[in-house]
């Protein structure tokens, strides 16, 4: 019998862009390719992926890419994006705003953690100011999904950035969607499986079979809706099977066969990160990924040879 390697991998928090790795590990794909991790730690936010990585606890982790991004360019870790990987994001607005243009003048949720919820609301505020809607400004609310949807029902904010499954709990409670990040390349960019630079140069075929494996999942999350459904039910613990229906036909249309790292959306974002961060000025986002392994598998013909989607 083939001895399978130990390791351990990580996701930063709850929701809709770590279903990838856990139907991979649902489905046994990690096994197959030679790889005995048991079930992905939830690492307490994009910050804990990155502690994670540097300290050894666990070897791959996915999560959003500011706080990678950020810690790379400060020189506290030395971490590569591997694959993209989802993450749907859009602005909702609070019961009565049906319309984006109707968010001038008015207060957007800000957690001010540093993470990917800052980051998208700067590149918002910048961006609507640039197609004449201004005024919108920051509110300070607490983090996690279901604290900021409750400030915005409450009125304490007018819009949120928010992902399914949350913004689907927050649309049947009357929020409306105004914008979807889709629309700026950002829909399948903002993050993916991220490793340390070092542990992959040392280990190339230990990371080769993670990311063999993590795209056959990939194809699995996208080609087997019941499958898929039921795997985003149980580790989200979404009682409504409905939501997490709704979560996979939200996320599955942005989701290419071959999940390359999103260089070009990547350099958007540090570009705006250089507003407030010197260290991004001029950053090149391809000094952040390393994409051999997936185009590895699609030249050897390893992605075609799945079965054609359904």
């Amino acid at each position: 019998m083939t001895r399978l390697t130990p390791l351990n991998a990580g996701f930063a928090t709850i929701g809709q862009g770590a279903g990838p790795m856990m139907v991979t590990w649902k489905a046994g794909l990690f096994h197959k390719h030679g790889l005995d991790i048991g079930r992905p730690r939830i690492m307490g936010g994009a910050k804990g992926v990155v502690r994670g990585l540097m300290n050894g606890e666990i070897q791959f982790g996915n999560m959003a890419a500011p706080a990678p991004l950020r810690a790379d360019l400060k020189g506290e870790a030395d971490l590569v994006f591997l694959t993209g990987g989802i993450n749907q994001q859009f602005i909702l607005g609070r019961p009565g705003i049906n319309r984006r243009e109707e968010l001038a003048g008015k207060r957007i949720g800000f957690v001010g953690d540093g993470g990917l919820n800052d980051a998208l609301v700067k590149f918002i505020i910048a961006k609507l100011n640039a197609a004449g809607i201004a005024g919108l400004r920051e509110e300070t609310v607490p983090g996690g999904g279901d604290k900021e949807l409750d400030a915005l029902l409450s009125g304490k904010c007018d819009a949120i950035v928010s992902t399914p499954p949350e913004s689907i709990e927050a649309h049947r409670q009357g929020c409306n969607y105004l914008i979807d990040f889709a629309e700026y390349g950002l829909n399948y960019a903002l993050g993916g499986i991220a490793a340390r630079r070092d542990y992959v140069e040392r280990n190339p075929e230990i990371t080769r079979q993670f990311i063999k494996a993590y795209v056959e999942g990939m194809h699995r999350y996208r080609t087997d809706r019941e499958f898929t459904v039921g795997v985003q039910a149980e580790y989200s613990g979404i009682a409504d099977r409905t939501v997490a229906e709704e979560t996979y036909d939200l996320t599955r249309p942005g989701m290419p066969p071959v999940p390359y790292p999103v260089v070009a959306s990547l350099q958007t974002l540090l570009d705006f990160m250089a507003t407030d961060l010197p260290e991004a000025k001029n950053a090149d986002a391809r000094k952040f990924v390393d994409d051999s392994f997936i185009r590895e598998l699609q030249n050897s013909g390893f992605i075609a040879s799945l079965a054609p989607s359904r």
